[in-house]
Formats: C-alpha cells, structure tokens, sequence
C-alpha cells in the first residue's frame, strides 16, 4: 500500500474516532430521550471518558495535530460537568462543631444491623436519612443502642408503603405532609421536617428518585419535582440528602446542585455499587445544602446494601 493511500485510510478511521470522542464528551449535555437511554450513559460518562483519552493518545502518536486539539477540548468539555467548583466558604471552626448528616441506602433493609449501629454511633450524627428502610431494622437499631441520641423521626416505613425513607433527629422536628407526595413523584413520597437547631431553622428531604433504567421519564418527573419544591423554598438552611439515583454528569442533577452545592466538594465521591468485588463507580447517593457548607465528607461501607453510607458536617455559610 502507498503512503498516500495509507495516510487517506487514517483520514476515514479519524473522523469516526473523532464522532466517538465527541459522542462522550458532549453527552453529558443532552436532554433525556429513548427511554432513559441518555441517562444510564451519562451515570458512567466519567468513565468513558477514558475513550476519548485513547484517541487523544492515539492521534499524538499518529501526529495528527488538529485531531489531537479538537479530541483534547472534547475531553476538558466532557470533563467539567463533573466537576464542581469550590463552594466551600467556610473553614472548620473551633466554636462551631457543625450539622452533622449520615446518609445511607438500606436495599430494602438487608443491611447489617449490627454494622449499621456501629457505624451512626462512631459517626454521632445529628439527622440520620435512611432509604430503601424498615421498621424491622429500626427495631434493631433502637435496640442496640444506635438511636438514643436521635430520639425524634419521621412517620413510619411499612412494608409497601407508599414512603420507604425515615429521618432521624437529635433535636425535635416537626414534619411537613403532602409537599412532596407520591403524585408529584411519581414514586415514593418523600420525608420533609423542619428542625430548630443551634444553628437556626433547618429544613431537610429525605430524597429518593426512581431510578432512569426502565422508564426515564418518571426519573425526569421525579427528578423536576425536588428541583422545583427546592426552589420555593423560603428557609436559608435546606439540606437534600438520600439516593438521587444520578451523578454529576446528568443535567438534572447539575440544574439542582447550582444552588445546593455537593458536600463532596470538587471531584465527585463514588457510592455504588458497594457489594462487588470491584471498588464503587458511580456517586448517586448525595448531601446537597443551600446556606451551609461541608466541611468534612467521607463514606462508610455496610453489608447487605449496595451503597456506600455518606456522611458530611455543615457549617453556616452566612
């Protein structure tokens, strides 16, 4: 084969790399369609944008430099819906020991108990969120000691009941009906209290949205009914925290978390799935706040679940 020939067969095998690189790094700003299809590429988009960084390595070796350039700016496009900036405009104070929040993901209450008790008493948190939940387990709990210090909860989990997430206070709550119901849902109902703190008047959701495999409409409906409900909020301190089944790279998420930042911080954490031999991939379980800031973020394993538990301290931001 001629040298031209050969340099016109890596033109055709460019550009199709090219659309691959572009499909990757652009796709994290797609509108949902085709039945959630969008959606379940973007959860592991982070990842895939190890293809584009093939290319990338590919066109260089090739010395193609104009392919390499354009591969280059679709991998920093596809890159920074991931990333969030530094919103954290609060440094741990002394005076302040900060709102603590334990999140956590039961799968149908199979966790551990024994474990998930161990694990709120070393974390002490002041609002624990439990998702996918029971009463059976709470019992537990309760019986080994994991919630005397957080003695006031939301309404009762029964087994197909239209809510499957509790929250647990240290300090008294009161809890709001109806806000967020299973019709504006399209799933669960969803737990909102109000609590007096020493920081003032917090309002916390317990969050959990249909999952995008099946139908990703009804994960885009549930999904506009938090970011909505979070909107005409009137409280300075609102704090989001379950199982959003989404990552940064979905639009919806990124529209909700312009004004309730990750307690993350800037690179996103991981939570699922916890239970393979393989670490976690994707970060679908989240605390986002509005008017309070992390300052300390980590997660927790438990048997039985297939989530990573997720606990993060905030600090007024005013």
């Amino acid at each position: 084969m001629s040298t031209r020939s050969r340099t016109r067969l890596s033109g055709w095998i460019s550009w199709p790399l090219l659309l691959c690189a572009a499909g990757v790094g652009l796709v994290p700003y797609f509108a949902l369609s085709g039945g959630g299809l969008v959606a379940k590429v973007q959860a592991f988009q982070l990842w895939l944008l190890a293809i584009p960084l093939l290319i990338l390595a590919l066109f260089l070796l090739r010395r193609r430099w104009l392919f390499s350039v354009a591969v280059a700016l679709l991998l920093g496009i596809g890159l920074i819906p991931n990333l969030q900036p530094n919103t954290n405009n609060v440094t741990a104070s002394q005076s302040l020991k900060g709102l603590t929040v334990l999140s956590f993901n039961t799968l149908k209450a199979g966790a551990d108990g024994s474990e998930l008790a161990d694990m709120i008493k070393q974390s002490e948190p002041d609002v624990l969120v439990l998702v996918e939940t029971s009463e059976p387990l709470h019992q537990k709990l309760q019986a080994l000691g994991a919630l005397e210090h957080l003695p006031y909860r939301t309404a009762e989990v029964p087994t197909g009941g239209e809510r499957d997430t509790v929250i647990f206070s240290k300090t008294p709550l009161k809890e709001r009906v109806g806000e967020l119901g299973t019709d504006a849902t399209g799933w669960y109902s969803l737990p909102i209290v109000d609590l007096e703190t020493t920081y003032g008047p917090v309002t916390v959701a317990g969050i959990h949205i249909f999952p995008p495999l099946g139908d990703g409409a009804k994960w885009k409906h549930g999904f506009d009914a938090v970011t909505d409900w979070a909107a005409r909020q009137d409280s300075s301190q609102v704090i989001l925290a379950g199982d959003f089944n989404a990552v940064r790279a979905h639009p919806e998420l990124r529209r909700l978390s312009s004004n309730f930042p990750d307690a993350d911080g800037l690179w996103p954490s991981s939570s699922w799935p916890a239970d393979r031999a393989f670490p976690t991939l994707i970060g679908i379980d989240h605390i986002l706040a509005r008017g309070m800031s992390s300052t300390t973020f980590s997660s927790h394993g438990v048997s039985g679940s297939d989530h990573l538990a997720i606990r993060a301290t905030l600090q007024p931001t005013r």
